[in-house]
């Protein structure tokens, strides 16, 4: 696997919201949409040369202040479990303009060569 890869495992764990999914920015104009960050981290060395890395997500929902956000989040994580990661946390990390649910989770990944 690649980070292309997993990265279109979460694209494509999130399609069923129907909402667009960015990788590590954006600045359209969608009201309701997802931005994720990837940091990958090598978890398990032999003879000195990676075998495993753990790739780190975090996965961020932007949406209207009135927007009911309580099944579309149980969603997110059920669709991302479902995915193969691992179960997200939450967090409210909202102010007074827009919500903002941040999500993290991650998958392990054998290194390939």
């Amino acid at each position: 696997m690649n980070e292309e890869t997993v990265n279109a495992r979460v694209v494509n764990a999130l399609a069923p919201t129907g909402y667009k999914v960015y990788t590590n920015s954006y600045t359209g104009g969608d009201d309701v949409y997802f931005v994720f960050l990837l940091d990958v981290v090598p978890d398990f060395f032999a003879n000195d040369v990676v075998q495993y890395v753990i790739n780190n997500f975090t996965l961020h929902l932007y949406c209207p202040l009135t927007m009911n956000t309580v099944a579309l989040r149980k969603q997110i994580k059920s669709l991302l479990q479902d995915a193969g990661f691992t179960y997200p946390n939450e967090m409210d990390a909202s102010d007074e303009h827009y919500q903002h649910i941040v999500f993290d989770f991650e998958c392990e990944e054998y290194v390939d060569g």
